[in-house]
């Protein structure tokens, strides 16, 4: 087992050295270097790297950039042992105070902006020994793991106990004991999507599915626009978003295809557009092929785009009702 312990705080630029050594990362205090304060201790076990981080007010973060130059593959399980957090992974964020869990995914973005006073004990291990597939994981990444159910409470204390220096020379075999960490946050995951898999666990799903509409509203006229774009863009994957939508009882193409049809719909009433073709407003809404948009638009509403047009913009019949409803009575 190798171990090695920072003897005393570091300044910024120290303490950013050595973080970023375990994984490549932006980092920064959101105070003036001259009162950032941090230390990092770690001990192998095994597969297992066991890690803990105590700072200042600041942040660290994983960019694509970075991903792209150096992509560590691993898991990032961390228990908060005290001040608090926010950490952002794919479009969930979670607040964390002393004793909350949650794990992260160094190949994808993230970031962490910490409190004074913040520490964390984070076992970093290669995602494959998590035998399950990483799409399911994503599920919950950056979330708050639950504390008093299934097997993370048995985690918690075994986090918090193990960096302790007068446990560390009783740890032998280490090989043993990180497998063990990892044999448990395995279970523990595997539990945890057994009895919600499918149904609406985290509101974490709600705010990916609310942020993933907004972002397909603001871009209806990208003719780029696809389930892939809009999985990017919240750096998840296409089956997760998928899987969100789902339990909505709809579909990511079907969501862009509605909210097109409903633009067209109403532009094709709008005074302003009275005399743009219906193929230019579909065209302008990503339907290219006029025929197929006519197909969709009436088994949508009942009525060709042509009729819905004519029936809304029929001039006004000028007739004895309409100038008594004028006068009043």
């Amino acid at each position: 087992m190798d171990t090695a312990t920072a003897a005393s705080p570091l300044g910024f630029e120290d303490w950013r050295h050595q973080v970023c050594e375990l994984v490549p990362l932006l980092a920064g205090p959101t105070e003036t270097d001259a009162h950032f304060a941090g230390t990092l201790s770690s001990m192998t076990l095994g597969s297992v790297l066991l890690t803990t981080v105590s700072a200042s007010r600041g942040f660290v973060e994983r960019t694509p950039r970075l991903i792209r130059s150096d992509d560590v593959d691993v898991y990032k399980f961390g228990l908060q042992v005290g001040g608090t957090c926010i950490i952002e992974q794919d479009g969930h964020q979670a607040l964390l105070a002393p004793g909350d869990l949650a794990i992260y995914d160094t190949s994808r973005p993230y970031r962490i902006s910490f409190s004074n006073n913040f520490r964390m004990t984070v076992a970093i291990f290669p995602r494959s020994l998590v035998r399950i597939p990483k799409d399911d994981m994503a599920t919950s990444m950056a979330v708050r793991l639950p504390r008093k159910s299934g097997i993370f409470p048995l985690i918690a204390p075994l986090l918090k106990e193990l960096p302790r220096e007068d446990r560390s020379d009783h740890l032998l075999p280490s090989t043993h004991v990180g497998d063990a960490i990892v044999s448990l946050t395995t279970a523990a995951f595997g539990q945890l999507m057994e009895k919600s898999f499918g149904e609406d666990p985290y509101d974490s799903h709600k705010l990916l599915l609310a942020q993933a509409i907004r972002f397909i509203k603001e871009s209806l006229q990208d003719p780029q626009l696809s389930p892939k774009t809009v999985a990017a863009a919240h750096f998840v994957s296409v089956r997760h978003l998928q899987k969100v939508f789902e339990m909505q009882g709809t579909s990511v193409s079907a969501t862009i295809r509605n909210l097109r049809l409903e633009r067209c719909r109403s532009d094709l009433v709008a005074p302003r557009y009275r005399d743009v073709p219906i193929a230019s407003i579909a065209r302008r809404w990503g339907f290219n092929d006029p025929a197929h948009f006519s197909r969709l638009f009436r088994g949508t509403y009942g009525c060709s785009p042509r009729e819905h047009r004519s029936s809304t913009l029929r001039p006004p019949t000028v007739g004895r009702s309409q100038g008594r409803s004028r006068t009043g009575s």
